[in-house]
């Protein structure tokens, strides 16, 4: 058969196909070192070279065939450069922009894991005692699975050293050592004879004479699995909670006109901005987007967000804002109050924004009278001992939020010599944990309860709290006498 047959052109730009659509190799790159002058033609030892660094494997034979289908006979065409490589590009190219070749491809490739494709060129050698070294390779599998061994890692060293060596007859990262290191350096030697280590060598030997490790460590691992432990993982569970706390029977209105108060926010103006027409109606959506320019989305469940919706939206779905800012604006201000001029509204105070900043426990009488008991017993020591518990508390609170965790209590209590039991902790916690957890412990409230201040000292704080009032001028003058002097007898101001 010729080697001009089109067939065999064709078998041969198909295999160098299925060599570059994987790798995603452009061909044309390695011809342009060998073509300064970009006139598109190479000499038929630079297109054998090239195809080399490509990482193809054809035969003299197959080269020659390759060069003398892609010579270009044209008058421009002076020897040696007479190979056309960009026609070859082209053709083989076509690879990545024909969808048919492609899928035709796909199908007589098997499908590789990442970076198996690094050893793809090497393909074990066909024995005449395949079933044996068939039962070789399952021995040594069970022994690496055994023992936790891989066999990659025992030739690296040899495989990936830096430094020269004269030991080292491969080059860096081939995936092969010379079959002297290999016996060497094999784990199994007690377990298999020295005619099964040269029949594995023999089915894993390269031209060169060296072998392939690479090759026999991805056939183990495949027969040996993920060799990998389970990644332990903890579920979370959730204790039951029975704890029955204040939001509970408060309403998701009520914490928002809190928050709105707290904040001395308006609501109105945002959800206008939504409702160019001004018909007081607005999609649900809109209204948790309202929410969350306001920062106080955090404090709405999503239960309580679908309770505002229902409650608020009609039959065709829209949210009647403005009954909505009515409600909420209620903290600030009353309906009809330009037709009573003598009304005096009371401005929000610590009461009425304490929904959303409160979140305490209910207790029952039996927990109540336990708790007053254990707070008079730490007010008694504190005040035997004349002891300031609030600097404690500071140096635990870095933020300044008033709160410390149960752990921190108790620990600040140990340090004044007050041993508590756990459940006692726990009770003195039911009672000042007020941020919608068992954690987060309200020292302040606890300490204005086991700690109050004297009264001179409260009257003092008050004063340096409070804005400054200046002094009331005098409506008349004094003399040296202490004498009021008429306005008339006066010095005149210059």
């Amino acid at each position: 058969m010729s080697w001009q047959d089109e067939a065999v052109i064709d078998d041969l730009l198909q295999r160098i196909q299925m060599h570059i659509m994987p790798r995603r190799v452009r061909c044309r790159e390695y011809f342009n070192d060998f073509d300064k002058l970009r006139c598109g033609r190479c000499t038929e030892e630079q297109f054998a070279r090239a195809i080399n660094m490509i990482g193809v494997n054809l035969t003299d034979e197959e080269m020659k065939a390759l060069a003398r289908h892609f010579t270009d006979h044209g008058p421009r065409a002076m020897k040696p450069q007479v190979v056309n490589h960009l026609e070859f590009c082209k053709a083989v190219d076509q690879v990545f922009g024909s969808e048919d070749i492609q899928d035709g491809l796909k199908s007589t490739m098997l499908t590789t894991s990442p970076g198996s494709t690094f050893m793809s060129t090497f393909v074990p050698n066909e024995l005449e005692e395949e079933e044996r070294v068939e039962n070789l390779l399952h021995k040594v599998a069970a022994l690496c699975k055994a023992r936790g061994c891989l066999i990659k890692p025992i030739y690296t060293d040899l495989d990936r050293a830096p430094i020269p060596s004269a030991s080292r007859m491969n080059p860096r990262r081939s995936g092969k050592v010379t079959k002297n290191q290999f016996i060497k350096n094999w784990p199994f030697k007690k377990e298999m004879t020295m005619d099964d280590i040269d029949l594995i060598c023999e089915k894993y030997t390269t031209k060169n004479g060296d072998v392939h490790y690479m090759a026999l460590h991805n056939e183990v691992s495949e027969v040996l699995g993920d060799p990998a432990q389970p990644f332990p993982t903890s579920p979370l569970h959730l204790r039951p909670d029975d704890t029955e706390w204040s939001h509970h029977n408060t309403g998701a209105v009520d914490r928002v006109r809190a928050k709105v108060a707290e904040k001395k926010a308006r609501l109105k103006e945002h959800f206008q901005d939504f409702d160019p027409l001004r018909k007081g109606f607005c999609t649900p959506g809109q209204v948790k987007t309202v929410f969350t320019i306001m920062n106080i989305s955090k404090d709405i469940d999503k239960s309580d967000y679908e309770s505002l919706v229902a409650q608020y939206s009609g039959d065709d779905g829209r949210f009647d804002y403005r009954s909505f800012c009515a409600e909420v604006d209620s903290a600030f201000t009353r309906p009809g109050l330009e037709r009573d001029p003598l009304a005096v509204l009371e401005m929000p105070d610590a009461t009425t924004t304490s929904p959303a900043r409160r979140n305490t426990i209910k207790l029952n009488a039996r927990k109540q009278e336990k708790i007053v008991k254990l707070e008079d017993m730490v007010r008694a020591h504190v005040r035997k001992r004349n002891l300031e518990m609030k600097p404690v508390f500071q140096d635990f609170d870095k933020a300044h939020r008033g709160y410390v965790s149960r752990s921190q209590f108790q620990r600040t209590l140990t340090t004044f010599g007050l041993d508590l039991s756990e459940k006692q902790i726990g009770y003195l916690c039911n009672m000042y944990c007020d941020y919608g957890n068992h954690n987060d412990f309200n020292y302040v409230r606890f300490l204005k309860n086991v700690d109050p201040l004297s009264e001179d000292v409260e009257t003092a704080l008050m004063q340096l709290t409070s804005p400054h009032t200046g002094g009331n001028r005098p409506k008349s003058y004094f003399n040296s006498d202490g004498r009021v002097m008429p306005k008339s007898f006066s010095t005149p101001m210059l």
